[in-house]
């Protein structure tokens, strides 16, 4: 099977946007490429500024972390502050949501984000992904979906996973800094359906001091076929990592006796591990959908944060959930959409501890917590004739939260909250190749259990937010535009406090922004994406300044993709622009410019490949605070990182980004 006809049929599974494709695969069209940014939605879109990426958009991508994915969202950055075992830092309209906060992703229909997390709210762990069996990315911006829920204000992913392989292979990849893969995966057909099993483990040094020795084993498995019910779908997935985190340094030791240059490391006695497990079934039928799922975790991590007193964050977990939806056809020009969530976390132990030398010597807050949330929902479509449609929704959520204290002082008590969250939305199609949009929609994210419960300063268990959107889209045959300006309005920021490397809730805020997104298919063989956003982001009411920290104010990313006969190549630009540390605005952090190559070469079943990563070798910071940290041996013995006074000293903490890295692989497709 020629290469780019095998690239299609591998693209297709049971994605409804590439269907159309299906046919013309079959009929021995050999030079197709699915670029998924490709597929026209006007007509079906809601807003300006969702889409979906699939095909070649995914697969020809240059990566250094599998988070990179996500970045298939315009104007989402996935960056690092402490090594590839943990999960990474996301900026997005005006964001910087840590690990999650504001941004959810769901596989298969499982939520992700990790609740009342023993490192900070909404914990988003992608790492366990495995790019082969990514099938496609949909994604949608701001608060006007009714389906969408908790940690979803400033934007939401759906990854969905393949159905089979059509060949089974065999990976090997070797790169700079000690990095190793290797991936193996197989569909057959049994029991009158396919099962499909795929592997990945890598290592991975990085470039610092002390190696991170991360030590990655991901399984995902998959079982399908069709029963009189619906189709079902059975799958488990997870992953065990082990690494040494490697984390953001004070930049004025760089050069010094004791931190040579910025891949040094102060702490090298902390580490981390991660053992995640979930298991999936969904069933559809023609107009409903539903989707049950477990999942065991287990996480534990020593960070240094001020460099002066090391702690110990810790999680353990079950969660339970389902979510059920059905589509209701009224009529030929009104249909309704309605479902539930219903989702259980019995977490525990979840805390932090300080440490020494990676050993425990004092807890500072043991809990075990039992959180329980239900969600409906019903959003409509009403066509007014051929050119106008009215959108509009409605949410209900209701959370429960159970925290007991494992020793004195932690936090221990019972809440609970709840919301509705309406949205409205209309759509106008001006011609045949364009549309305009308008919405607007209510939205919120939980807190952690621990705060919402503490008779001190208790924050709310649910805290809202509101978005408004304007935008248009343009399909002018191969040539895809859209523009969108948003503003969103929120109740209260979660920001990254140094001193307990977590997030805590501060004041109320309000942003506004806008993106420029382009796809062009040149030619069969190749597709030019393009996304540029700005925004502004700016406290309501907080006596230290106005300025969001960590707030990025501009974003862009050009990439180009080529698969043409036996040969595949792409480049990938990303900017990060520069955003206020501290919220006078009175330090900055820099911007950082990136550019990664991929090439491959096909003969039949065997590709050989390679990768550049920052081929212009950077040496920009992919992340960076102001908080006061100690040095060891630069500052005097008996200090801490409270007696650093910033005004004299400079307190920026930075992560650099990691530099120019080479990396080749080999690939055998066989029956």
């Amino acid at each position: 099977m020629p290469y780019t006809r095998m690239l299609v049929a591998t693209l297709l599974g049971a994605s409804a946007p590439l269907t159309a494709y299906a046919q013309e695969a079959t009929q021995g069209i050999d030079e197709i490429v699915v670029f998924g940014r490709n597929s026209d939605l006007i007509g079906t879109a809601d807003s300006a500024s969702e889409g979906s990426v699939a095909g070649a958009d995914l697969l020809v991508r240059p990566m250094l972390k599998v988070s990179e994915l996500l970045e298939s969202m315009p104007g989402m950055v996935a960056v690092q502050h402490s090594g590839s075992g943990k999960a990474n830092q996301y900026f997005l309209r005006g964001f910087n949501l840590d690990h999650g906060t504001d941004y959810t992703s769901y596989l298969d229909g499982v939520p992700l984000n990790l609740r009342s997390h023993g490192h900070g709210q909404g914990y988003l762990d992608v790492n366990g992904l495995i790019p082969e069996t990514i099938q496609r990315i949909d994604y949608r911006k701001g608060p006007y979906y009714a389906g969408l829920g908790d940690f979803s204000m400033a934007g939401a992913s759906f990854i969905s996973t393949i159905d089979r392989l059509e060949q089974n292979f065999m990976s090997v990849e070797v790169g700079d800094y000690g990095w190793q893969r290797f991936a193996a995966g197989f569909s057959e057909d049994l029991a009158g359906g396919t099962a499909s099993l795929v592997g990945d483990y890598k290592v991975y040094d990085g470039p610092w001091e002390y190696a991170e020795a991360l030590d990655h084993l991901s399984l995902w498995g998959k079982f399908v076929r069709a029963t009189n019910h619906g189709e079902l779908r059975v799958t488990l997935s997870g992953y065990e990592a082990d690494w040494r985190p490697t984390e953001q340094i004070p930049e004025r030791a760089i050069g010094s006796s004791v931190c040579a240059d910025a891949f040094c490391v102060l702490d090298d006695s902390v580490s981390g591990s991660t053992s995640r497990w979930i298991l999936t079934g969904q069933l559809t039928g023609d107009s409903w959908d539903a989707t049950f799922y477990g999942q065991y975790y287990d996480w534990a991590m020593e960070s240094n944060p001020t460099y002066d007193a090391q702690i110990h964050q810790f999680d353990r977990r079950f969660t339970a959930g389902l979510r059920v939806n059905k589509q209701i056809d009224v009529s030929a020009a009104l249909q309704v959409n309605v479902g539930t969530e219903l989702r259980f976390d019995d977490i525990g132990p979840v805390g932090v501890a300080e440490s020494d030398d990676g050993r425990v010597i004092a807890s500072l807050g043991d809990n075990d917590v039992r959180e329980t949330s239900l969600g409906v929902y019903a959003d409509l479509t009403w066509h007014l004739g051929s050119r106008a449609r009215l959108l509009a929704g409605l949410r209900g959520d209701y959370y429960d939260f159970d925290v007991t204290a494992n020793e004195s002082g932690s936090a221990a008590g019972k809440r609970h909250d709840s919301q509705a969250s309406p949205k409205v939305g209309f759509a106008y199609r001006v011609a045949e190749d364009i549309e305009v949009y308008a919405n607007w929609g209510r939205g919120f994210h939980s807190n952690d259990a621990r705060g919402v419960v503490n008779e001190t300063d208790p924050v709310p268990g649910l805290s809202a937010g509101t978005g408004y959107e304007l935008g248009t889209r343009y399909a002018f045959g191969n040539l895809k535009l859209s523009a969108a300006y948003w503003w969103l309005e929120q109740d209260s920021e979660l920001i990254f406090v140094g001193d307990s490397n977590a997030v805590e809730p501060k004041g109320g805020s309000e942003r506004e922004g806008y993106e420029l997104t382009l796809f062009w298919q040149a030619s069969d063989w190749l597709g030019i994406d393009a996304v540029y956003t700005d925004s502004q982001a700016r406290y309501t009411d907080n006596p230290e300044g106005a300025f969001v920290e960590q707030a990025v104010e501009q974003s862009a990313q050009l990439g180009v993709a080529a698969v043409r006969g036996n040969w595949e190549a792409s480049a990938r630009a990303r900017y990060l622009g520069p955003y206020a540390m501290v919220a006078d605005n009175s330090r900055r952090a820099e911007s950082l410019t990136t550019l990664s190559l991929r090439g491959a070469y096909h003969w039949n079943a065997l590709t050989l490949y390679a990768e550049v990563i920052n081929a212009l070798d950077s040496d920009g910071k992919d992340i960076s605070y102001y908080y006061p940290a100690y040095v060891a041996g630069l500052d005097p013995a008996g200090l801490g990182a409270d007696d650093i006074d910033c005004s004299v000293s400079n307190c920026t903490m930075s992560r650099v980004t990691e530099p120019r890295t080479l990396r080749f692989g080999i690939s055998y497709k066989f029956e």
